[in-house]
């Protein structure tokens, strides 16, 4: 196809809005994945401090509690986001 016809096709073309989202007003996370979430990011900063802490040689107490806190709020961020709000959705009949 020519650039000429090519743009003589996209113009007639028309272009509708999409319609709104079904449950457009609904909440994304629920209050108990916003305090999960919230729990994640304080364990991740956590262990980070910690982590700054350590000695060089790694063997004090934060050497060993920095790696766990910080896979705990990394493995606790996507549990947050998959958690229901815990509302029953309403089917659509």
């Amino acid at each position: 196809m020519s650039r000429k016809n090519r743009n003589k096709t996209l113009a007639r073309q028309k272009v509708y809005a999409a319609p709104p989202a079904a449950g457009a007003e609904e909440e994304v996370i629920g209050k108990r994945g916003r305090m999960i979430l919230a729990l994640a990011l304080v364990l991740i900063c956590a262990g980070y401090v910690f982590l700054k802490k350590t000695d060089s040689a790694g063997e004090n107490i934060y050497a060993a509690l920095s790696p766990v806190f910080l896979l705990g709020g990394y493995l606790l961020a996507p549990v947050a986001l998959c958690v229901s709000s815990g509302r029953a959705k309403p089917e659509n009949k």
